[in-house]
């Protein structure tokens, strides 16, 4: 099974379908802060409810960027929870 894919340009993350390359979802003239592959995990907040947690790793080879791991991580989590996390 295919991974989801990422990108982060100016501070927002996108992801899309592995059937995507990276550089078609770079807008012209943007600058690509991140970019890889995302797994989804779930664990339980000090509250006991669950939460989702994304998990950035690996790297584009269309537009030469790497993940940068927890900090793509952390971006992506709190885009898709919509929380500070």
């Amino acid at each position: 099974m295919s991974k989801p894919k990422y990108v982060i340009y100016d501070g927002c993350a996108i992801i899309f379908s592995p059937a995507i390359t990276h550089s078609t979802m770079i807008p012209h003239n943007q600058t690509c802060e991140g970019a890889g592959f995302v797994n989804f995990k779930t664990s339980k907040d000090s509250y006991g409810e669950t939460i989702i947690e994304a998990v950035a790793y690996g790297e584009s080879v269309s537009i030469g960027i790497e993940s940068r791991g927890d900090v793509d991580s952390m971006i992506l989590t709190r885009q898709i929870t919509n929380s500070s996390f």
